[in-house]
């Protein structure tokens, strides 16, 4: 029996829950620390800055969250307010500031976590030149979720601009006990209830995926796809519990996406999401395909201006027919993702308890493709801010896709799978075999089918048609034990 509330404390959303157990788990290990900066450009007012980010925190009710158990049941409760004001480090005399700067941001993202005295949060600001600002952010995934950076991003450009030029601020962020009560409200609701049945409609005869050892020995002998990639382990070397595997595309093949999601009339990420289903057809095999899309929790204008954790994981399920245009499949999918924003708040675990599928550790429904919000218009009073992640904050659910921008227009892909099992995918072969699939969707002529995709590149075509398919020698007269020892050995 679940102990009450004391006066004050509320119990956690389903969101933070699976965060809470998982990292109790765990105590000590930094895996849930998400954090990434802002490299602002131009001529910063370093005052203004630092008055930004202390409006900033006094304006997010997250900071104050503290988190307690009793009888083993968590709870979360508002801490009284404290001041806060970014401390604000020159590195610009070190003779690599922007190492200098990374260093410390590492090692700050590294630090474990103290779940029940806080505060979970931290920003720290780093003078490399007189026209050169990073400001780094860190925040455990108990209190914001990827949404929330985005939501943090604007409105700190709002808040400098206007403390800069003597401008409106903007409106502030909405209330994280308002989304507490949002969610409460929904549990048991009509909402609920509508959005059970829909999700048990779309996963009616779903089989549960394998798990991450299901790897494609066809699909594992890709070969190098354009790009520069390369695999580590942790977060962005923050937490040992991931492994990685990187690589960016280009500004072509990122123009060659929206060329293709033009002509498909849906967005570039729905174009990369039906990438994604393909890729995932074809390495795992079968029509029937199922993948995680992560989703904010969100469906209320106020809940869209407000930070905290409330992000889900949906399942999304589509067909693959191969006499199907690679557009026609394109505008299925983004049909299937837009409904699935429209039930996002049914908690993936409900829907595991409903399917009765296992929970094997953080994996839903097959592999997650995370396309992170990232928005590089963000300017500070007219000054250019690019932002760079660090860290999703989260261990890999299964197999995780993770994309940013890249350098010069491009996109970056992080393939990130849990480090127990380290071998179960490929994650080169893996990325290989994604971007030679991106590329032959978005620039093969229009109207393609499926089954005219071309998913082996040049070298592998070379080792699949002609090498492996070499006959010209003579057989030797063996036995069949005798060939399965040789191939054995």
């Amino acid at each position: 029996m679940s102990a009450p509330a004391a006066e004050g404390h509320r119990p956690l959303s389903p969101a933070q829950a699976g965060v809470w157990y998982a990292q109790r788990l765990d105590p000590a290990n930094p895996v849930f620390n998400m954090g990434g900066y802002l490299d602002i450009l131009g001529p910063v007012d370093p005052d203004v800055l630092r008055a930004t980010v202390a409006a900033l925190v006094a304006e997010d009710e997250t900071t104050r969250l503290r988190f307690t158990e009793a009888d083993g049941v968590p709870q979360q409760y508002f801490a009284a307010e404290a001041d806060f004001t970014p401390r604000l480090y020159d590195v610009s005399d070190d003779p690599d500031p922007a190492a200098a700067a990374m260093r410390a941001m590492r090692a700050d993202l590294e630090s474990p976590p103290d779940l029940e005295h806080g505060p979970l949060y931290t920003h720290l600001l780093f003078r490399l030149g007189e026209e050169h600002f990073i400001w780094y952010h860190r925040v455990h995934h108990l209190v914001h979720d990827g949404y929330s950076a985005s939501i943090q991003r604007r409105r700190a450009a709002e808040i400098y601009t206007a403390l800069a030029t003597g401008g409106d601020a903007g409106t502030p962020y909405g209330s994280f006990a308002a989304l507490l009560d949002e969610q409460a409200a929904y549990a048991g609701s009509a909402a609920q209830r509508r959005d059970r049945a829909y999700w048990g409609r779309l996963m009616d005869s779903a089989e549960p995926p394998g798990g991450p050892a299901i790897a494609s020995a066809d699909a594992s002998a890709a070969t190098a796809t354009p790009g520069s990639a390369h695999g580590d382990t942790g977060s962005h070397g923050s937490a040992p519990a991931i492994v990685r595997d990187v690589c960016e595309v280009d500004r072509r093949l990122r123009e060659a996406l929206d060329a293709f999601a033009e002509r498909s009339r849906v967005t570039w990420q729905q174009a990369l999401l039906t990438v994604a289903v393909l890729h995932r057809g074809l390495w795992a095999g079968g029509s029937d395909v199922l993948l995680g899309l992560p989703v904010p929790g969100r469906i209320t204008p106020g809940s869209h201006r407000t930070p905290g954790m409330a992000a889900n994981t949906v399942p999304l399920r589509c067909g693959i027919d191969p006499r199907e245009s690679c557009e026609d499949l394109a505008a299925r999918v983004a049909a299937q993702s837009l409904r699935a924003q429209w039930h996002q708040r049914y908690a993936d675990t409900d829907l595991l308890r409903d399917l009765g599928w296992p929970v094997r550790g953080r994996s839903r429904f097959g592999p997650v493709v995370n396309i992170v919000p990232l928005d590089e218009r963000t300017t500070f009073a007219g000054l250019p801010a690019v932002s760079h992640l660090l860290s999703t904050g989260g261990t890999a659910d299964d197999l995780t896709l993770s994309v940013t921008h890249g350098g010069d227009g491009g996109l970056r892909f992080d393939f990130t799978l849990d480090a127990a099992h380290p071998v179960s995918v490929d994650l080169a072969a893996y990325r290989r075999s994604f971007v030679q699939v991106l590329s032959s969707v978005v620039t093969g002529p229009e109207g393609r089918t499926v089954a005219e995709l071309e998913v082996c590149d040049p070298q592998e075509r070379v080792w699949v048609v002609e090498r492996w398919n070499d006959t010209s020698a003579p057989p030797e007269p063996r036995s069949v034990p005798a060939v399965f020892a040789a191939q054995a050995a």
